[in-house]
């Protein structure tokens, strides 16, 4: 048996031939050199993957831990069936990078007694100015318990984001500071971090992570340069991803590892103790904007139960409905293009349907664009302009002008080319509640969403109301 080996070099103008007993010889020159090649080969895949100076242990402040007191109990449950911990990761472009999957990965060792439902909703370029129209649909469907954030931009507008989280949902914030960049305000940012953010979190009972000092820290003690952590004047890198993480997960290695829950802003009903079934009907005055129900362990086929909310089915409340991101593809990040529609106001009779706006001509000079729209069930339902105010036929859909994607300026997201005449938006809108609903896979229902965060008259009816073990009621620490 021969083998063909080009030696190269240059006197090499054809292969040679060696036999490969010949090339087995230990004492063979070419054995030698093959032997070598393969040891370089296993030892290459035996490297170990690329290690970085460990973040050491951080000075948690006792107030990072105290506003997080539902968090530490929900990731410290013990129940069975186990617990849904539901996290989100909301920003910007910092948030959207790898560190929040270093994380996941951290919680869900941490914490196996739970179900940890994470998610990263973060939208990279949206600064707190445009962030702001986002949150409201981003966040509140989602309904979190805890929320990671890190957002740039002006301070007034990143504390109506706050406001809109508080105050439509009783999730726990962490608010992460800014790490360093480089060219920028550095002043600035030192300020908003020391001073700003604490005030903001005394205000409105937010844990305060400052990424910003434990950076500096890092940096001084491994005498590193800011660039070193970078991929250009501000995103991270792979090394800066590895210490962003760690400082993230130093800090929620401070929660405490039990703790009874002490927030007042989800309300639990017994069985017996605090309701009791009269006709098949439960009847409770509760105050909040989402109402859970809490099935009994071996109720597993039961008669469905019927739920009405002040009087009526959740699914004639419109607040109760939300929509999807309006994208060109369904899968994939929904924003890639200048001209997406990206915030709407539902209205009419609400109902769930998927709905479509076709692009139908482009002035990209002016940043405006001409459309239609239609529904699933609804149909053609009118045509209008980016530039005036749109209010659908069936006035299910009412559109801004300021709802669109734009350009602040003419290098703003120059990566992205515009809408082009026959492009199509999809998204879908959704009901949060149920009208009815009997226990399936999940121990825990979600039956009323989004109302008003005020006192209302729940009332559920039918047989199955004897699997109810408990009800529990969200109150948002933020009333209107």
């Amino acid at each position: 048996m021969h083998i063909w080996v080009g030696l190269g070099g240059p006197k090499a103008d054809k292969p040679a031939k060696f036999s490969l007993l010949h090339l087995l010889n230990p004492c063979s020159p070419m054995s030698l050199r093959l032997i070598f090649l393969l040891y370089l080969l296993v030892w290459s895949f035996q490297l170990p993957a690329q290690s970085y100076p460990p973040v050491p242990e951080l000075p948690v402040p006792a107030s990072f831990t105290a506003n997080l007191p539902r968090t530490t109990s929900l990731l410290t449950s013990t129940e069975n069936p186990p617990r849904q911990v539901r996290v989100l990761v909301y920003g910007q472009s910092i948030s959207m990078q790898t560190w929040w999957q270093q994380v996941k990965q951290f919680l869900q060792q941490r914490y196996p007694n739970v179900q940890l439902v994470m998610e990263n909703r973060a939208i990279g370029g949206f600064s707190s100015d445009r962030l702001k129209w986002m949150v409201a649909n981003d966040v509140v469907p989602f309904y979190p318990d805890l929320i990671l954030f890190h957002d740039y931009g002006n301070e007034p507008d990143y504390e109506q984001i706050i406001r809109t989280i508080r105050s439509q949902t009783t999730a726990e914030v962490i608010i992460q500071t800014d790490h360093i960049g480089i060219g920028q305000n550095e002043e600035w940012h030192d300020r908003h971090g020391n001073v700003w953010m604490p005030a903001l979190c005394d205000k409105y009972g937010l844990a305060l992570l400052d990424v910003r000092a434990a950076w500096k820290a890092y940096l001084a003690q491994n005498q590193l340069k800011p660039g070193k952590l970078l991929s250009d004047n501000v995103h991270l890198n792979e090394h800066g991803n590895h210490v962003m993480a760690q400082i993230v997960q130093r800090y929620l290695e401070a929660l405490p590892k039990r703790a009874e829950e002490l927030a007042n802003t989800v309300r639990v009903l017994r069985s017996g103790r605090d309701f009791s079934p009269k006709n098949r009907t439960i009847r409770l005055p509760v105050t909040g904007n989402r109402i859970d129900i809490v099935w009994r362990a071996a109720a597993d086929s039961v008669q469905p139960v019927a739920v009405t909310i002040d009087g009526q089915r959740p699914s004639t409340h419109l607040a109760g409905y939300y929509y999807s991101r309006p994208a060109l593809k369904p899968t994939g990040f929904f924003l890639n293009r200048i001209g997406q529609l990206l915030v709407i106001r539902l209205g009419g009779k609400p109902q769930a349907e998927d709905w479509t706006l076709t692009v139908t001509a482009v002035d990209t000079i002016r940043q405006q664009l001409q459309f239609s729209v239609s529904g699933s069930r609804t149909g053609e339902d009118g045509t209008g302009r980016s530039d005036q105010p749109f209010i659908s036929r069936s006035g299910r859909m009412q559109i801004d002008s300021t709802g669109w994607f734009r350009r602040k300026n003419p290098g703003d997201f120059r990566q992205f080319p515009w809408l082009k005449p026959g492009d199509s938006l999809h998204w879908r809108v959704f009901s949060a509640g149920q009208d009815t609903c009997q226990p399936g896979k999940e121990a825990v229902t979600t039956i009323v969403q989004g109302i008003a965060n005020t006192e209302h008259r729940l009332a559920l009816s039918g047989k199955g109301i004897r699997a109810i073990q408990e009800i529990r009621v969200y109150q948002p620490p933020l009333r209107p």
